[in-house]
């Protein structure tokens, strides 16, 4: 019989690294049963209580399969009925055949995915490169500093996420997150990212899987165009009848999805010229800051070298707007445990931070950008906008050389609007260079960047002192939305969808995923014109 185990509690110390596949005792012992009338469980979540450090528990939440007459020294819970995870109809009733996605990140992939499950046999068209190839061309840009403008950091198989982290943390509430992780999971992620509070997969681990989802819709008939940039869509009485090429082919397709995430901007412009409608939205910018890994577990957890089952440890925090002054708020976004730094441009000639993390997270450093809301009153439209992240590009590029070296300055510089010597070390592939990141920030922004940092240091005193700011952050999201019919879920032009972060529908891996997932559904259910 399956039976509900709550609030299962353990001390963190000394338990291995393993613990999570080794907790049939300690069930067995919640439960007052023997070991062996455990015949399995699932963990449905996993989180810390670190309440009193460096006293730390793991909390257990379980379903558990204990054998059937089992004499129980306590009343046991029966568990509820397995809730659906989502799993969308994979019914194609209206015909659909050969459908274009541009962009093979997480949103374009799971579009396609349930495309090709479908029968659809969907068309991928990915102006970079596959993770292979990719991969080269991001080892030679470390080795050369000569940047593939086509293949980098931000563009090729994966898209952005597949080189930062992959952190599958979402605020989004829909059923499909279930599926998106259990897909995860059969294409060969660890069980566990179905039950953390904060699941990732690594950036050492997000290729094989992407390759692997990729595969599959092969598989299924789909088809995978590498080397190929979208330059427009066709459009015909507002109807999108296929795809123009940057080298001039034409593509007809009886449907197309963009999915090129935000920032591929000249793309964006050019759709935007066709008639697709669209609205300027809020959008973030900031720089990242830097510690030493120990640092942030003594933070967190009260001591220097984390506790194997938990790893590396990671923190978020929130500074809210001035009530007394126009100060704007600030927060904590995209955290990389034990991570490094990295130059997450596609332009020559221009520089945005990023991080990343492999999935044991087990780096000496961490990062994690600060980042602040832009007023979208100051922008005309989408152009200025971009032209805005454009130029505050360029100046990073220029401040650290003109050659990829990122401009840092120590945190108790930036509040001061000092410049003084950096630490030896860092985690930046190119290395740092000196320079007052706080002049390159608009002043409404650094404002309220100072005051998030000050606050954080109030929080947990030497997050100043140990801390190295470096670069701007400018590819956080898009300052575009993309317009859809609530009920066809099309943008203003028929036969066309947009998707994920370049249509500002989403902000990460998971919520991408759901939302091409969503879109994909939507089109196996549209009449085609």
């Amino acid at each position: 019989m399956k039976v509900s185990v709550e609030n299962l509690t353990l001390s963190v110390k000394g338990l291995p690294a393993t613990i999570d596949r080794e907790l049939h005792p300690r069930i067995a012992a919640y439960c007052g049963v023997r070991a062996s009338d455990i015949l399995s469980y699932r963990i449905v979540k996993r989180s810390i209580d670190a309440r009193r450090k460096p006293d730390l528990k793991l909390i257990y939440s379980l379903v558990a399969d204990i054998r059937d007459g089992a004499d129980a020294s306590f009343p046991l819970v029966p568990a509820p009925e397995e809730i659906d995870n989502g799993t969308p109809r994979f019914e194609c009733r209206n015909g659909l055949l050969h459908p274009i996605v541009i962009g093979s990140g997480p949103a374009g992939l799971f579009c396609a995915l349930i495309l090709a499950q479908a029968g659809c046999r969907p068309i991928v068209l990915e102006r970079g490169r596959d993770v292979d190839r990719r991969h080269e061309d991001i080892d030679d840009f470390h080795a050369t500093r000569k940047l593939n403008s086509e293949s980098n950091y931000l563009f090729g198989e994966g898209g952005a996420g597949t080189w930062s982290d992959g952190k599958l943390y979402t605020r989004v509430r829909d059923g499909r997150i279930g599926y998106v992780l259990d897909t995860f999971i059969r294409f060969g992620a660890p069980r566990e990212i179905g039950y953390y509070s904060h699941p990732h997969l690594g950036s050492d681990k997000l290729p094989l899987l992407v390759s692997a989802i990729r595969d599959e819709i092969i598989a299924l008939g789909g088809e995978f165009f590498w080397d190929t940039r979208a330059e427009t869509i066709l459009v015909k009485d507002n109807l999108c009848r296929g795809v123009l090429l940057a080298n001039g082919e034409m593509l007809e397709a009886p449907a197309v999805v963009s999915a090129c995430g935000h920032s591929a901007r000249k793309f964006i412009l050019n759709l935007m010229k066709t008639g697709v409608k669209t609205s300027l939205k809020g959008f973030q910018i900031g720089c990242r800051i830097e510690h030493p890994q120990e640092f942030i577990n003594v933070l967190r957890y009260g001591m220097r070298k984390a506790p194997p089952a938990l790893g590396s440890a990671e923190y978020s925090f929130v500074s809210k707007p001035s009530e007394r002054t126009s100060t704007g708020g600030a927060t904590t976004f995209c955290m990389c445990p034990g991570g490094e730094l990295i130059p997450a441009t596609s332009d020559c000639g221009q520089l945005s931070t990023n991080g990343m993390s492999n999935s044991d997270r087990d780096g000496f450093f961490a990062n994690a950008a600060i980042v602040t809301a832009q007023d979208i009153s100051r922008f005309a439209n989408a152009a200025e906008a971009f032209a805005f992240l454009d130029s505050l590009e360029k100046k990073t590029f220029e401040a650290g050389g003109s050659d990829y070296t990122c401009p840092a300055q120590n945190a108790s510089d930036f509040l001061r609007g000092t410049l003084g010597e950096l630490p030896d070390d860092g985690s930046y592939i190119f290395g740092l260079r000196k320079f007052r990141v706080d002049t390159l920030l608009p002043e409404g922004a650094l404002r309220a960047i100072r005051r998030a940092v000050k606050h954080i240091d109030n929080l947990v005193p030497g997050y100043v002192d140990n801390g190295v700011v470096a670069g701007l952050e400018t590819r956080v999201s898009s300052p575009v939305r993309f317009e859809r019919s609530p009920e066809t879920l099309e943008t203003s032009v028929g036969n066309f969808y947009a998707i994920g972060e370049g249509a500002g529908m989403a902000g990460g891996i998971t919520s991408s995923a759901v939302d091409g997932i969503r879109i994909a559904e939507a089109m196996l259910r549209n009449p085609i014109r």
